[in-house]
């Protein structure tokens, strides 16, 4: 039993965190980023600025908000950090771009920080998804699934050396 829980313990965000990222830009429109979440099948994506950096998170949260009457920002300053500002402007109004709904006090994690860290950041700001930030570099990202996951490994290694003891 101590063995799988010792196990969990030395779990870094590294080893359960997904590689694989599906991200939105903060100027990209709103509906442009619900077509992302519908074909890649996520519920939540890093946003990211111009210059790659992380500077927020969007969520279906975010989504509802928007189409349920929540209030949302005017994002003006995030209009500045577009690739094409000129064309977004004609094609999506400012007030609907990710900018606008998104998260940007964003917590994250560095890939190195123990699993149990990732877990009580979730569990105190009631959030879903963590970005994994090296430097200023997004190398992944986190979810309470993920977390869940190397729980139930571990109780599964549990049960296997209760049985063996049997």
């Amino acid at each position: 039993m101590w063995t799988a829980i010792n196990r969990l313990l030395s779990l870094k965000v590294s080893d359960v965190m997904s590689r694989s990222i599906v991200e939105v830009s903060v100027s990209q429109g709103m509906g442009e980023a619900a077509a992302v979440f519908a074909a890649r099948d996520v519920s939540s994506a890093p946003v990211i600025d111009k210059q790659g950096r992380c500077i927020g998170i969007l969520s279906a949260a975010d989504f509802l908000r928007r189409d349920c009457g929540g209030d949302h920002r005017n994002v003006e300053s995030h209009v500045l950090t577009q690739e094409d500002p000129e064309r977004a402007s004609q094609t999506v109004p400012t007030g609907d771009r990710v900018g606008a709904y998104m998260t940007d006090a964003v917590q994250s994690i560095a890939p190195d920080q123990p699993l149990l860290n990732a877990a009580r950041i979730m569990c105190v700001g009631h959030i879903h998804h963590l970005p994994v930030i090296d430097g200023d570099r997004l190398v992944g990202l986190i979810s309470t699934m993920d977390v869940i996951a190397a729980m139930m490994n571990a109780l599964d290694e549990m049960a296997v050396d209760a049985l063996k003891k049997s």
